[in-house]
């Protein structure tokens, strides 16, 4: 997945289980598997949500057919305060 300031490597482990690592803030790489939850909503777009080890929620609408993604994120700033981003991403499958 391509954010404008994120890039991380996603798959699919199953059905019901995402592996990801993207770089964090300090050049290193943070990686988890979480237990996520993904629907069909139509031919060509699913959405997919997980809840990240920090308390992150992560929803995404991807779209295969134009390998774009859609995510909306919530987590709590350096504060405390929960709160919320949009990112749109594309993505590129490994072969």
């Amino acid at each position: 997945l391509f954010y404008p300031a994120l890039t991380a490597n996603v798959k699919y482990l199953n059905d019901s289980t995402i592996y990801w690592n993207p770089p964090d803030e300090k050049d290193s790489v943070t990686e988890e598997i979480n237990q996520m939850v993904m629907k069909k909503i139509d031919g060509t777009m699913f959405f997919v949500n997980w809840i990240e080890k920090d308390g992150t929620t992560v929803s995404q609408v991807i779209d295969v057919e134009k390998k774009t993604v859609e995510a909306f994120l919530t987590f709590d700033d350096a504060k405390g305060k929960r709160i919320a981003q949009m990112l749109g991403g594309t993505y590129e499958l490994d072969k």
